[in-house]
């Protein structure tokens, strides 16, 4: 599709406030997510049909001087309408982040906004922000007992443990899924990561601890425990691995501990020392 015509000219005095401008937004969303949840800069310009105004720089604050130079010199209204997307979207991002917008953040928006001919004072400045930290629920006692007491494998008995006691229930299942491929990767000697990286690692079970089954029952352990893996990666993995999901109860999350608790025990991890 031929580019709009221009309807401003990008001075450099106007690149220098655009490229400020794009400082400003880089920490407020992601440029783009493996989620299709996740609200983004990439997502927020689709809605415009302007997503290829991101498309060619190798980094982000790249992407995004060149996206909104794009948009400030071909379009009329449209920078109104991004930025009325991307700062709300930005304060729900970044509170699920426990990085929470700040107020200092939008008055440097409204500054640089207005630099450019962008008056959105009044309407950025009636947002409402909650600088505070989300409030963090300590697990029920009778859950830290249980995974204290419980056999875990050294691996998830440090910091997904301390994550999980002291509220963090998501980030301690989001690291234990990380160790979990880790040493995954340390056993197979493979640089790959996530579903295909348990593909290939599991193909033939010669990473698994065996020795516990009856021999006519280890292919078919096998076969399972790739799946499962493989599952574990898509499922949970990349799910924890996005700051913006929901926060999960610590009852889910003791049990998503306790199964990849029981992953790590399929693999022969005498391999690794």
């Amino acid at each position: 599709m031929p580019k709009k015509r221009s309807v401003r000219r990008v001075t450099a005095p106007v690149r220098k406030q655009l490229d400020q401008l794009a400082d400003i937004l880089y920490g407020f969303l992601p440029l783009s997510s493996p989620s299709k949840s996740t609200t983004t800069f990439t997502t927020i310009f689709a809605e415009s049909h302007v997503e290829d105004y991101l498309s060619g720089p190798s980094n982000k604050r790249q992407a995004l001087q060149q996206g909104l130079a794009e948009v400030y010199r071909r379009h009329e209204r449209l920078p109104w309408t991004i930025i009325r997307k991307v700062v709300p979207a930005a304060a729900n991002y970044r509170r699920h982040q426990r990085r929470p917008l700040k107020r200092t953040e939008l008055a440097a928006l409204v500054e640089c906004l207005d630099n450019l001919g962008f008056d959105m004072t009044k309407e950025i400045e009636s947002i409402e922000l909650d600088e505070n930290l989300p409030r963090i629920t300590v697990p029920p006692d009778e859950l830290k007992q249980r995974l204290r007491g419980h056999d875990l494998e050294s691996f998830l008995a440090g910091k997904p443990l301390d994550l999980f006691e002291t509220g963090h229930f998501n980030e301690s299942v989001r690291k234990a899924a990380e160790i979990y491929e880790d040493r995954v990767q340390e056993l197979c000697g493979r640089s790959g990561y996530g579903r295909d990286l348990m593909a290939r690692a599991f193909a033939d079970g010669k990473l698994l601890d065996l020795e516990a089954y009856e021999p006519e029952n280890r292919d078919g352990f096998a076969d399972g425990y790739k799946l499962l893996a493989m599952g574990a990666m898509t499922a949970i993995r990349n799910v924890f691995s996005h700051g913006d999901e929901e926060r999960r109860s610590p009852e889910q999350c003791f049990e998503m501990l306790l199964f990849l608790n029981w992953l790590f025990r399929g693999l022969r991890l005498k391999e690794m020392v």
